[in-house]
């Protein structure tokens, strides 16, 4: 009989063995964090489901695995299940209020929701979190489809970057 603490599931198999064994703490953190990197490929290529199993296994050995969570988040928006998705990302967020992944989460909750303002907000702030961190930004980077500013050392809200980016868009429909 196989232990789920040992054995690492396919994305075709559906049960857990519920065989409890001692670990340490790092080792449920690192299983944790392993079965987050292998569902964020997945997720990339929307197979949730799948993606979906590697995070519950890792949520089996740290419960409270804010990493495994946000991203089940993106699963459960990829199964159309919106509502349940947006909060589970809120917690996350309301558990780790500086968490960059929780935002980058929730964004693409919203869009995948087709709510595009939310997303954008969501995204900006995981972008402000993640400083640094060149994954993350890259990440919301490709999520973002609008243009660049127009004038790029100003922030994106300043209002001459909104004036010539609205001219901007104007002159493009033009064509």
């Amino acid at each position: 009989m196989s232990d789920s603490k040992n054995t690492i599931l396919t994305p075709g198999q559906k049960t857990y063995d519920q065989k409890a064994h001692s670990h340490s703490k790092a080792v449920d953190a690192e299983f944790a964090a392993e079965m987050v990197r292998r569902a964020k490929g997945l997720i990339e290529k929307d197979c949730h489901e799948d993606a979906e199993i590697f995070l519950r296994q890792g949520l089996e050995r740290v419960p409270d695995h804010k990493d495994c969570q946000a991203y089940i988040a993106v699963c459960l928006a990829g199964k159309r299940k919106f509502v349940s998705a947006e909060k589970l990302a809120k917690n996350v967020i309301r558990n780790n209020p500086f968490d960059a992944i929780a935002y980058y989460a929730l964004g693409r909750v919203n869009l995948l929701g087709s709510r595009r303002g939310s997303a954008f907000r969501n995204l900006e702030k995981a972008q402000n979190l993640a400083s640094g961190d060149r994954e993350m930004e890259g990440a919301v980077k490709e999520l973002d489809p609008r243009r660049p500013s127009v004038i790029p050392w100003l922030p994106r809200n300043n209002f001459l970057n909104i004036l010539f980016g609205k001219w901007r868009a104007s002159m493009s429909r033009g064509k």
